[in-house]
């Protein structure tokens, strides 16, 4: 019996290394722990490592990699890898499928790979993008940086009174500020801030200033940065520059076997997959894959499934690096983007464009999810204005949304069914992918003493070895060999101890069953080599087929 998971608080990084100590000490047959770098403050960034032992090592078997917990308020997201890994342990010996993927598969998880700005945020009750360090500068620039003032653990918003304000108060809702008509005069205006202080404050002018933590450590993977018209500023001085990245660069190159990728979020309630700009297309192969995933996404957790190109407000902007980029475009493996919870259909409001309805959305929108807020979290979502003394600004109201705790992250009692059906698309995923296995494994003897030893080497998995025609293309998926092993006595007449196969198709190009459109005739799953041995009566020799992405099957033959 491993220890529970509970959804009754977010665990600080001492709580999250109990918890993965107890689980990786209480099942070592199937669960490993080890640390694959330090934060910036020194932090463990924890990796662990699934699979069932007794049945070969994880580097012997495809493999699914999850990370979360990048951006420091995005802590639900980290449940969804704990998650992940406690129904994986706890699974193993009832439940078919898991039992199944630990016995034939390895799956990696990193739940937090950014440990500092989760704890600076949990502690700060502020919003924190992702790594703490200082950047571009180690001072913080004049102007307004967020900050939780009053110390109620919350960081929400201010409002102001100003004649020349941008905002009036909404006829029927008081609470909520609209923007005033483009001809309207004489009336109760108001400005409106995040709360913070502002520093340099003369009286008058408050800029915004850019945070001292100005990383995103998603933007600091080394994909096509010579691309890039404009990088953003938080992407970092170069790529990989941060330990975190860093960290998660090892980790991953360090393990060849992986096959696909999710990488969980916040909020949006979302799947996000390539292309993530409007000159790319992907090729054929690569798309269907992406189509038959994302629809079991949408079946599993009822998100919506799209690119990251059609989620852009402005379609012909460019977005270049990210963890789309890395993955998928110079990996070659299938990448995704998980953004989970959906307050807007938490609150009933069920078509709306992610990014869109950010920048612009009705009124009504609004008015309903106040009262969501209202009638459905006990007024803890839409904060009532209330008065404070600001210590720059004087007189203002502090309220409006509770950003952090019910937009970027669900209220607790509803985390575990956000993140329960995203665990069942990983165990999907992960036995979507290529297995190696020996099909046949035959000796003859052709003449006295000589032996023709034939192996054939099937894919069973439904995507290909190569995974990815991006891969394949990109000549980065390794290729299929069979390696022979003879004991002392035994001789080698023909063919290569090692010889190379190439690779091997899986199922996942069948389109259709109804023409040959939709099917490739023969056995493209297979392949076979042969070799000849002079040998005495009684010799046993060894095979194995192996390749870095479809696994290891080792299998042994009697030469009589």
């Amino acid at each position: 019996m491993i220890r529970p998971l509970t959804f009754d608080r977010f665990y600080v990084h001492d709580e999250l290394t109990a918890l993965l100590r107890d689980w990786a000490a209480g099942r070592p047959d199937l669960a490993a722990l080890e640390s694959v770098g330090r934060s910036w403050e020194g932090r463990d960034i924890w990796l662990v490592t699934l699979t069932n032992t007794a049945t070969g090592p994880a580097a012997d078997k495809p493999a699914f990699f999850v990370e979360a917990g990048i951006h420091g308020t995005e802590w639900s997201s980290c449940f969804a890898a704990l998650h992940l890994v406690h129904r994986l342990l706890s699974g193993y010996g009832t439940d078919e499928k898991v039992t199944r993927l630990l016995d034939t598969r390895a799956v990696y998880v990193v739940p937090r790979l950014n440990p500092d700005g989760h704890e600076h945020a949990m502690a700060e009750g502020r919003f924190i993008r992702s790594s703490v360090r200082p950047h571009p500068s180690p001072d913080a620039d004049p102007g307004l940086q967020l900050r939780d003032v009053d110390g109620d653990g919350r960081a929400l918003f201010m409002r102001v009174r100003d004649a020349d304000g941008p905002w009036k108060t909404h006829p029927d809702e008081p609470r909520l500020l609209v923007p005033r008509e483009p001809d309207e005069a004489g009336g109760d205006y108001f400005r409106l801030f995040q709360e913070g202080d502002v520093t340099g404050y003369r009286g008058d002018v408050v800029e915004v200033a850019e945070p001292v933590e100005g990383l995103d450590l998603g933007q600091n993977l080394p994909t096509d940065w010579e691309a890039a018209p404009l990088l953003p500023r938080n992407a970092g001085p170069f790529p990989g520059s941060e330990p975190e990245t860093q960290a998660v660069l090892r980790a991953v190159t360090d393990r060849p076997n992986i096959t696909g990728y999710i990488t969980c979020h916040t909020f949006g309630g979302l799947h996000l997959c390539p292309p993530m700009n409007i000159d790319v297309r992907l090729p054929g192969a690569d798309q269907h894959v992406y189509d038959v995933v994302g629809a079991k996404a949408a079946e599993l957790t009822g998100y919506d499934v799209m690119s990251f190109q059609d989620l852009k407000h402005d379609s012909w902007a460019v977005f270049r690096g990210g963890q789309l980029g890395w993955y998928y475009h110079q990996l070659g493996i299938f990448a995704w983007i998980t953004e989970f919870w959906s307050p807007q259909r938490a609150a009933g409001i069920e078509s709306y464009h992610a990014s869109r309805w950010l920048i612009d959305h009705p009124v009504e929108d609004d008015l309903r999810m106040i009262k969501w807020s209202d009638t459905e979290l006990d007024g803890k979502g839409f904060v009532d204005w209330y008065p404070y003394e600001h210590p720059q600004l004087g007189p203002v109201e502090l309220g409006g949304w509770d950003m952090i705790n019910y937009w970027y992250n669900p209220p607790m009692d509803r985390i575990e069914a956000e993140v329960a059906p995203h665990t069942e698309w990983v165990i999907f995923q992960t036995l979507a992918s290529p297995k190696v296995e020996v099909r046949r494994l035959t000796s003859t003897e052709v003449a006295p003493g000589v032996h023709r030893i034939r192996l054939v080497v099937g894919n069973t998995g439904w995507l290909p070895t190569y995974v990815t025609s991006t891969a394949l293309a990109r000549e980065v998926a390794g290729e299929l060999s069979a390696e022979l092993e003879l004991p002392a006595g035994a001789e080698l007449i023909t063919g290569e101890r090692v010889e190379r196969l190439g690779q091997l198709e899986g199922r996942s190009g069948t389109l259709s069953s109804t023409t040959w459109w939709g099917h490739d005739p023969g056995t493209p799953d297979l392949t076979a080599v042969e070799w000849t041995v002079r040998a005495p009566a009684g010799t046993v020799a060894f095979v194995t087929a192996r390749h870095p992405r479809g696994g290891t099957a080792r299998a042994e033959v009697g030469l009589g």
